[in-house]
């Protein structure tokens, strides 16, 4: 059915020619932040500064039902493919030792600097070989839109075992591609293509179910999953499909901004549990496993 991918033995699609680690190094180092080539803007309105708070607390929360911490306890998170350091500066902010890994230091430079003292630039599997040689360990690792850009991310799963803490956290968020919805939309023709193909950055497309599948495979069960964000629903109404016409994308993502605020504010217990249905149904933008190690 696709050209580009195919269906691995997972349950999710991977590319058949997949870039070479030299290009993607240079991708993300050279111009991944500089040009705005992803997802990242140069910067934030005051109202996504807290959107991106609220889904901190969302995650914390999150964290903190799966991890059983003593009152007194000195947790510890690692986040591998930690952009522009947001996670880090929150975490460090409440009561964590923090420690980050990217390719590029451009993020993390222009927007939280102070977190430059617990930040590795490098390719995390040579970083995470050199942390398990020394014994590390953290309570947490976080994992946010970085394992489906990983040309090698059953090495880092492999690794990242012998780092997280027997009663630790393993949380994981990616893109939601090749989903139901999606592929309801090339079907029913909203969309005509893959949009989502991103040949350069992109080697992996998972689902709830590959995700899940995947991790199992390497020695960890889930826990949970959440479905992010609905901003994808725009794409069923021809007045804000943003595949279409690319003028009503920014209000789209607004829009969003706008509802999970407000869902937030009515419940937050609620709110959550709604993220947990749309994961459970394979849906929203973005899906987020809560895993841990199977002993």
């Amino acid at each position: 059915m696709y050209d580009k991918v195919f269906l691995n033995e997972y349950g999710f699609y991977e590319l058949k020619k997949k870039p070479s680690l030299k290009s993607m190094k240079e991708d993300f180092e050279g111009s991944y932040y500089q040009e705005s080539k992803g997802n990242y803007e140069q910067k934030y309105t005051k109202t996504e500064k807290n959107f991106f708070k609220i889904k901190y607390d969302q995650k914390k929360r999150i964290i903190e039902s799966h991890v059983h911490f003593s009152d007194n306890q000195k947790k510890s998170l690692l986040d591998i493919g930690c952009g522009e350091g947001y996670a880090l500066k929150y975490f460090y902010e409440n009561g964590y030792k923090v420690l980050g890994i990217d390719f590029s230091r451009h993020g993390i430079t222009n927007n939280n600097p102070d977190m430059l003292p617990f930040f590795c630039q490098g390719d995390c599997v040579t970083i995470l070989k050199n942390m398990v040689s020394k014994g590390e360990k953290f309570d947490v690792i976080n994992m946010d839109q970085s394992l489906d850009m990983m040309l090698e991310p059953e090495k880092v799963l492999k690794l990242c075992k012998n780092i997280l803490q027997n009663d630790g956290v393993m949380i994981i968020k990616v893109a939601n591609n090749y989903s139901v919805l999606q592929e309801y939309l090339i079907k029913t023709q909203k969309v005509d293509r893959e949009f989502w193909l991103d040949e350069e950055g992109h080697p992996y497309y998972f689902n709830k179910e590959g995700l899940i599948k995947f991790l199992n495979a390497f020695g960890y069960r889930c826990e949970n999953v959440y479905g992010e964000s609905f901003i994808d629903f725009n794409l069923l109404n021809d007045k804000t499909n943003y595949y279409r016409d690319k003028t009503v994308g920014k209000s789209c993502y607004y829009a969003r901004i706008e509802l999970e605020l407000l869902m937030e504010k009515l419940s937050e217990e609620k709110t959550l549990e709604i993220y947990r249905l749309l994961g459970e149904m394979g849906l929203g933008r973005e899906i987020m496993g809560v895993f841990k190690k199977e002993m």
